[in-house]
């Protein structure tokens, strides 16, 4: 049940630097302290002042440290709040494009996307069961934002800090059960490290089809205009219809690709070879 992430790219890297860039690799998170906790919940929680747009102490009326004057409070001495590394567990495979292989962990890396993180792992044992509710209690009053609410209760106002904040009751996806702490999205693109856009990605895969169908890139002139489609649109589906149409597309896409390589492969086998001996 530790967190942990499965990375997918092109090329071949070496183990070693692997293991190196693992090994140098961490993340910071510089947030104000928590050991204190200033404000238990009930009627003792900071009031939102409407005048001022500030929560203040309910007995003395101090008004609570911003969020920016909370960072600067943080001093020299002081330790990152969070401090994430990557554990000793490391598997790297070379796979091959094509291959079984290739196929497997595909269908592996996929099956994540429709599953809660909570979901990826069942609790088999009393001890894991236990885990599991420890940390889902553990997250109730943990920070998982700057305007998370639950800095009320260490006397420090979130970051756009609203009325109606309560500690405990923040709508944060890290303080669900089903996500486990994890907050952020669970895929994430490869534009930041790859050196291209979503936009470079869709010309490549393009290209690549063109040149599969044997088809001049100069004659692609159709134009599309793209808009969300709405319930008020005749023809809206609803989700489970359109993830039936989607799936029947990428069949038929597949069995298209298949027939263009089989096309593609019998040319080149009907073209003499080059440089053959007489």
């Amino acid at each position: 049940m530790a967190p942990h992430t499965h990375i997918a790219f092109r090329g071949a890297i070496s183990r070693q630097d692997l293991r190196q860039v693992i090994a140098a690799t961490y993340h910071q998170v510089w947030w104000p302290a928590t050991s204190t906790v200033r404000y238990s919940d009930g009627d003792d929680l900071p009031v939102w002042h409407e005048p001022s747009g500030n929560y203040l102490d309910p007995v003395t009326g101090e008004l609570q440290p911003a969020w920016d004057q909370a960072l600067d409070n943080i001093g020299p001495e002081d330790e990152p709040r969070h401090v994430a590394r990557f554990g000793p567990k490391f598997d790297a495979q070379g796979v091959l494009a094509g291959t079984k292989d290739a196929a497997r962990c595909v269908r592996y890396l996929t099956k994540y996307l429709t599953k809660q993180i909570a979901g990826c792992h069942t609790a088999d044992t009393a001890a894991q069961r236990d885990h599991a509710a420890r940390l889902a209690d553990a997250l109730r009053y943990e920070p998982c934002s700057p305007r998370c609410a639950n800095w009320l209760r260490y006397g420090i106002q979130p970051k756009g800090a609203r009325p109606d904040l309560i500690p405990g009751l923040c709508r944060g996806k890290a303080h669900r059960y089903e996500n486990l702490g994890y907050a952020e999205r669970r895929v994430l693109v490869s534009r930041k490290w790859s050196g291209k856009t979503l936009t470079d990605h869709r010309a490549d895969r393009k290209a690549w089809l063109l040149a599969m169908l044997d088809l001049d890139p100069a004659d692609d002139s159709v134009a599309y205009k793209w808009e969300r489609v709405t319930p008020a649109d005749h023809d809206y589906m609803p989700a489970t219809q359109r993830l039936m149409h989607v799936l029947a597309d990428r069949t038929a896409w597949q069995a298209a690709i298949a027939e263009a390589r089989r096309r593609a492969e019998d040319r080149a086998s009907q073209q003499p070879a080059a440089g053959r001996a007489a």
